[in-house]
């Protein structure tokens, strides 16, 4: 029974060692977070809109990731920022929400996907107490007369320590969250890059603004400015550069403008109603 008793110990021992461990860490999702926010231009940050008082998190595998991400920008959110880190189960759900509330997040996009399991013993040493005997004494003692007599003596055996190898299993996740704000209608919306060097190749050409990702519902989505389109002009103006249309927008808010686009093997002409 006491070998049974010392052994519950044992675990209970190991279950505190491992909490310790785990409560004793800083929340991952501040340590490890990268702010994006801070690469923002001035007008984007000003697009901003005020955070959610409750942050909504999205939990999806990290190949589904990606995926979601795309969702969000195609709907109008913008990243605040990200944390990428290594873990065997240190990260909760409140950290998460705690950290999304810190940096004025709306939504959360997060992956834990299991990287491996970890086994192995911790040594827990246990103080096992000796054992005490005790011996019933009795007999008769002859002399002039004789008399009777009875009693006890104890003995005890020395204490020993007893260590013992508990087993453990740890699981190691691999966590990913990227951070999001909703923000205000964009003036265009479309996500606008340098050529891609397949598109180069394609056109023969290295000038004009590539069509990365357009915005749901926005004057850009709306004029049926598709994926892959190369702006080459835009207000009568040429595009050499994705960065000359952004420079343009806000002394063209609220106007209806043309921009000739390279889809494929045509050059189109498209009127665009841009947004305040």
């Amino acid at each position: 029974m006491n070998k049974e008793k010392n052994i519950a110990l044992r675990a209970i021992l190991l279950s505190i060692a491992l909490s310790s461990l785990l409560t004793g860490c800083a929340n991952p999702y501040s340590k490890f977070y990268q702010n994006h926010a801070g690469q923002m231009s001035p007008a984007r940050q000003q697009r901003l809109l005020p955070p959610s008082p409750t942050p909504q998190i999205i939990a999806v595998p990290g190949q589904k990731h990606d995926e979601e991400v795309r969702k969000l920008e195609e709907t109008g959110y913008v990243i605040l920022g990200e944390a990428t880190f290594s873990g065997d189960g240190v990260a909760t759900k409140q950290q998460l929400i705690e950290h999304a509330k810190q940096v004025g997040a709306d939504i959360v996009i997060h992956s834990s996907d299991l990287s491996h399991t970890e086994q192995g013993s911790i040594p827990i040493t246990t103080y096992q107490p000796g054992q005490t005997y005790t011996t019933l004494h009795s007999g008769t003692i002859y002399g002039q007369g004789y008399a009777s007599y009875s009693g006890t003596s104890t003995t005890t055996t020395p204490g020993t320590l007893v260590t013992d190898h508990v087993p453990y299993q740890r699981r190691h996740y691999r966590y990913l969250a990227t951070f999001w704000r909703r923000t205000r209608p964009p003036i265009l919306g479309a996500t606008l890059t340098s050529l891609p060097d397949s598109t180069r190749a394609a056109l023969q050409r290295n000038t004009g603004a590539y069509v990365a990702l357009v915005v749901i519902d926005s004057p850009a989505f709306k004029a049926n400015i598709l994926k892959g389109d190369v702006i080459v002009q835009f207000a009568s103006k040429p595009v050499d550069s994705f960065q000359e249309v952004f420079d343009l927008l806000p002394t063209l808010a609220g106007e209806k403008v043309t921009a000739q686009v390279i889809r494929g093997t045509q050059t189109l002409n498209v009127d665009i109603q841009l947004n305040q």
